[in-house]
């Protein structure tokens, strides 16, 4: 199977940066395009802190986008492959899901951490609700 558009998911986690290391190793034997993204949940006390001032709203979302991302993009460079890099807001799982399919990708690479946490048990975790909705092949990454 040949993908020609990959996107992988990054939170800033170690999971995520395997994910990016195996998805960068896909893209480059495939020549495939990479969709790289972080998908920012912006809760509800933030959104209320920045008031009518947009600016604060930007500014968590930058930060929290580039912290997510830096590790991701320093694997990029070190192997020196391009993307397309977008930072989503929204809950992470619809945001991915939904992105994979405005960007029309053959494959959706994710870092899936070993441990879980309490909410996660109740919820599931991001990778766990993407790969239930998500309608092309996912892969997780331990």
């Amino acid at each position: 199977m040949v993908f020609r558009r990959i996107l992988i998911a990054v939170d800033g986690t170690e999971a995520s940066t395997r994910g990016v290391e195996v998805g960068t190793q896909l893209a480059a034997r495939h020549d495939s395009e990479l969709v790289l993204v972080a998908a920012v949940s912006v809760p509800q006390f933030v959104v209320k802190a920045a008031g009518a001032d947009g600016g604060n709203l930007e500014d968590y979302v930058e930060r929290m986008g580039q912290e997510a991302l830096s590790s991701a993009l320093d694997v990029l460079r070190r192997e020196r492959i391009g993307a397309e890099v977008k930072v989503l807001i929204g809950p992470p799982a619809e945001a991915i899901v939904a992105e994979a399919g405005a960007a029309g990708v053959d494959l959706v690479v994710m870092g899936r951490r070993g441990r879980t946490e309490p909410k996660d048990l109740v919820l599931g975790s991001v990778s766990d609700r993407v790969a239930r909705n998500i309608s092309v092949p996912i892969l997780l990454v331990p």
